[in-house]
Formats: structure tokens, sequence, C-alpha cells
């Protein structure tokens, strides 16, 4: 087996965390009407579209809205203010700073909005230890779709069987596991740790 080069990390729910449920239970306090604003849009074709980047934020509230016109103003609260649920993990943030500091080349592949993205880029400064990185909303493709892998694997010359891929999906990681790319499956900061010394050894 190769030995592994490069480091690759999805975003959310590995970096950053997002939970749509904690912070729809922030603005709203019935239960049933979370529910129902978590499905109208964090589950709607619209969220994948901005993952896509095929519709901007403003294109997905409005539509949602004329979808949803009894939601029209829970979904418009729910927007206004959703990036702020993005927040580090701080744990594998700082796996990520390790990680540099050993000379591990280092990239994202993440579903992301375009909006979204831009904001956490501002914010935080860590996520400029990346060498690169490819975003669904850059190319118009999502995880576990085959063009996403193929776009980081070309775009940065990588050797498939050369790269660990962390992500919080199995699909994510199957996709990847196609092309050669070995998978950890993430579910803690301390498994994290575990896994990638036993990889990286």
């Amino acid at each position: 087996m190769r030995r592994i080069h490069n480091v690759i990390f999805d975003l959310g729910n590995v970096l950053l965390k997002f939970n749509p449920g904690e912070y729809l239970a922030s603005l709203f306090d019935d239960a049933d009407l979370i529910a129902q604003v978590q499905r109208a849009v964090f589950c709607s074709p619209e969220w994948y579209m901005l993952d896509r980047g095929v519709i901007s934020q403003e294109q997905a509230v409005n539509r949602l809205v004329k979808q949803y016109p009894q939601l029209a103003a829970e979904i418009q609260l729910t927007f206004a203010d959703w990036f702020s649920i993005l927040k580090p993990i701080s744990p594998n943030v700082e796996v990520v700073r390790s990680l540099k500091e050993s000379g591990y080349p280092l990239y994202i592949l993440s579903n992301f909005h375009k909006a979204a993205f831009e904001y956490v880029s501002a914010k935080y400064g860590w996520l400029g230890l990346f060498d690169g990185g490819v975003i669904s909303y850059q190319h118009q493709a999502l995880k576990p779709e085959p063009a996403i892998y193929q776009i980081l694997l070309a775009r940065y010359a990588l050797i498939p069987e050369e790269c660990v891929f962390i992500d919080d999906s199995l699909a994510n990681l199957a996709a990847a596991s196609e092309f050669g790319i070995r998978g950890i499956h993430y579910q803690s900061p301390d498994q994290l740790r575990l896994e990638l010394n036993f990889v990286l050894k």
C-alpha cells in the first residue's frame, strides 16, 4: 500500500459545525414549526441547488417562500443569519495545524454554498492553511458524484492511493474509494486523531 502524502478534509461537521436543528431551536420554540422549517429549507432541492452553485441565496429564498407561503416569515428569518451556525470544531482545526506543521499537503473537498464559503473564508484564517480545494458551487458538482473527485485529483495532480479523505458521510467516502482514495469516516475528534495516526504512520 502506498504511503499517504495528502490529507483531504470535508468542511461541514468535520471542521465546521453544521447543526440546522440546533440553530432553528434558537429561533423558534415550537417543535412542530421547527420540523416544518427544517424540511422546507434544509431538505429542499433549493438547498442542494445552492451547494451546486446554480442559484443564489436570494433566489432560493424567493422560490421557497412561493412554495411555502405559510412559512414565509420563518424561511426569511432562517436564511437571515444561518451562517452563524458554521463554527469551527476546534480540536479538528488543531489537527489541521499539526498536519501542516508536519509538512502534509492539505486539501478541502466540500459541498458548500457560495455565500457561506465566502463568509467562512473571510472569518476563519486557518482555512488559509490548505494548499487547495474543490468546493461544489465552484464546479456545479456535488459529492458523491464522480466528477467532483476527478476535478480535485486532476487540478492538483494527486495520486489517489497517496490520499486520505476525511468525511462524515459514508456515501461520500464510498465514492472516493472508487478512485482508490482511502477514507476516514469522521465521528469524533478523538476517533479522528486515532485513525489519522494509524493511517499516516
